[in-house]
């Protein structure tokens, strides 16, 4: 009777021994729902944060300010004549229309880095060299031909047409149009008769 007794009293005590871990369980349950429902939280946050600020980046990256913020040196002349207003300068024209620095320069990932590392080395020229932004394809590609051609017939008075002249489509735009620098008329050199507008050089 005994020995049925003590197993009656041990199996008694080992369920209260087994139930007091399942109590202790169930409490630290909230808590740590409670801290697994922060650290999402938190989480999310800092995701929607890090969204907000890529967008942010992004948008910033395309504007005329961020080139000069970032590399000073050389951008800052670009910028300054993208916002200046001086018409000797075909940026301005660019500008005007509500156009941005990467709606011309449209550099891959590839070529940005390569440029961030040129400038975090110091391994740049300044002034900047001429860029093929400049070529006759290039410009064509937002620019009519046809239209440019009729806009310029008897060029200032003269029977000379800039764009339709003997070099036919081997002259590139540049020659003439300088996007950042003051715009010079190319056929004056053989054709003294023929001159740019006032404020070209």
């Amino acid at each position: 009777m005994d020995n049925e007794n003590d197993s009656v009293l041990d199996s008694t005590e080992t369920d209260a021994d087994s139930a007091e871990p399942d109590a202790a369980e169930e409490k630290e349950t909230p808590k740590k729902k409670r801290s697994k429902k922060k650290l999402l939280i938190v989480l999310g946050v800092i995701g929607v944060v890090l969204v907000a600020l890529g967008i942010g980046g992004v948008a910033w990256h395309s504007t005329p300010g961020f080139c000069s913020t970032v590399c000073h040196s050389p951008m800052a002349p670009y910028v300054e004549g993208f916002y200046s207003g001086d018409t000797k300068l075909l940026v301005t024209a660019h500008a005007e229309e509500g156009e941005e620095c990467l709606d011309c320069h449209k550099a891959t990932l590839g070529e940005q880095l390569s440029e961030a590392m040129s400038w975090i080395s110091g391994n740049f020229t300044d002034p900047l060299p001429m860029t093929k932004t400049g070529t006759r394809a290039f410009c064509l590609e937002c620019h009519d031909s046809e239209e440019i051609k009729l806009a310029t017939v008897n060029y200032n008075g003269t029977a000379r047409n800039p764009h339709d002249s003997h070099y036919g489509d081997s002259l590139e735009c540049f020659s003439c149009h300088r996007v950042h620098r003051e715009s010079v008329m190319y056929c004056n050199s053989c054709h003294p008769d023929i001159r740019g507008p006032e404020d070209w050089g």
